[in-house]
């Protein structure tokens, strides 16, 4: 069912882990597995400079927040707010089901929440 790009992220996350200097804390949760992460996030004021994550969840959750962390280092926080849902999902490595698409934009619908004021 899933790629092995997918079980390897899933086992061998990249981002995990607790942030110490971080800039915006936040967390998020999806009712749809019980999906509960925290983003810690450290910017410049405009951009991610580092973002890690911590939480527990179902394979597309901990996939896609893993991915998400690692690739938005780099990246305006205004452009990762205004990023389409839709790009999003179909960027991820694998086709999600209608029912799973929640799991899969958990990182950014907790990203966006946690920095509205920026």
């Amino acid at each position: 069912m899933y790629n092995d790009e997918v079980m390897d992220r899933y086992q061998n996350p990249v981002k995990n882990g607790k942030m110490e200097n971080f800039d915006v804390k936040t967390d998020g949760a999806s009712t749809t597995c019980g999906d509960k992460i925290i983003l810690y996030i450290k910017t410049d004021g405009k951009k991610i400079e580092d973002m890690k994550w911590q939480g527990e969840g179902c394979i597309l959750s901990i996939v896609s927040t893993d991915l998400f962390c690692e690739n938005a280092i780099g990246k305006e926080i205004k452009d990762l707010k205004e990023q389409d849902d839709l790009a999003f999902v179909e960027s991820f490595p694998v086709k999600i089901s209608p029912g799973r698409i929640n799991c899969v934009m958990l990182p950014l619908r907790t990203f966006r929440r946690g920095t509205k004021e920026k």
